[in-house]
């Protein structure tokens, strides 16, 4: 629960939806002074929270612009993607990865769950739901340390998600789609499909042409 939280927790975490569900904005500053006195805690408390939202790529600082909501870069995403890639697909396609009703009915849950925080506008929710329902397929393959690498990541679901969607133009309906699509693969049982699947989820050849189209329009503009 919230109370149980430290006091720089209880900020990150409400400054963390505010900024999922754009509240505040990409490209927003965040003043420190001004934050400090809403939430009515210290400098040092506050700073403390927006250190670990810079962790999670959601703020940003430098020294003239001081502190501002960020979004990730294409090449951020894209990387950011493969690196789940790699660990899911190659945790729960293996044979030693225990795929049965179970792990299906966990994935359900949490597609349920997802679906709602989708109807109530809910990205921050909805990051949650999407952590958790791959969380549930890479412990699946049973190997610890690929469980904790994967959810050493899981801090930039939120960045991740929020800027995809600003990039694609798409809406969180699609995200419950994607989801869909995936546990149907899964509940094949069959490790090729769950492959592809994974493949397709992460490394969709659209995203990722648009993604380079726009990588080098950025060059050439830099240009």
């Amino acid at each position: 629960m919230i109370s149980h939280l430290s006091l720089p927790e209880v900020v990150r975490m409400t400054l963390r939806r505010r900024i999922l569900n754009n509240e505040l904005a990409a490209g927003e500053r965040l003043t420190e002074a001004s934050l400090a006195a809403e939430f009515g805690v210290s400098r040092t408390t506050l700073r403390s929270a927006l250190m670990e939202l810079k962790n999670d790529r959601l703020v940003e600082f430098s020294p003239r612009r001081g502190c501002w909501v960020a979004r990730m870069s294409r090449a951020e995403i894209d990387d950011a993607c493969f690196a789940r890639y790699l660990l899911e697909s190659g945790a729960v396609c293996e044979e030693r990865a225990v795929i049965d009703d179970r792990l299906l009915a966990a994935l359900g849950t949490e597609l349920d769950a997802m679906a709602r925080a989708v109807d109530e506008g809910d990205l921050a929710e909805a990051v949650e739901c999407d952590t958790r329902l791959h969380g549930v397929l890479i412990e699946a393959g049973g190997r610890a340390r690929l469980v904790e690498l994967w959810h050493a990541l899981d801090g930039q679901m939120g960045a991740l998600m929020r800027s995809s969607l600003e990039f694609q133009g798409g809406d969180l309906s699609q995200v419950i789609d994607r989801h869909r699509s995936l546990i149907a693969a899964v509940a094949t049982r069959d490790r090729t499909i769950i492959a592809d699947a994974l493949k397709d989820h992460y490394l969709n050849p659209k995203v990722l042409a648009d993604s380079q189209q726009d990588q080098e329009k950025e060059q050439e503009e830099a240009s």
